[in-house]
């Protein structure tokens, strides 16, 4: 369970390494971003998004909470 301080749609081009994103009703880290993906994993899974909008969660300052 992560404590977080809100959700926001941001462009798939501002999420940075190390940031959760919420992701098909789960929580994942993304880990890359290139080729016109965001890369993301949680323990063994991995997968990408193409999508244009990701919902990141926030910390208590509004910024992307990260691992």
């Amino acid at each position: 369970m992560i404590h977080h301080y809100g959700c926001v749609e941001v462009n798939r081009g501002a999420v940075q390494p190390g940031m959760l994103v919420k992701h098909k009703d789960a929580t994942w880290t993304a880990s890359a971003n290139a080729r016109g993906k965001l890369f993301l994993h949680r323990g063994v899974e991995r997968t990408y998004t193409k999508e244009l909008l990701v919902v990141v969660y926030l910390d208590g300052r509004g910024n992307g909470l990260s691992h």
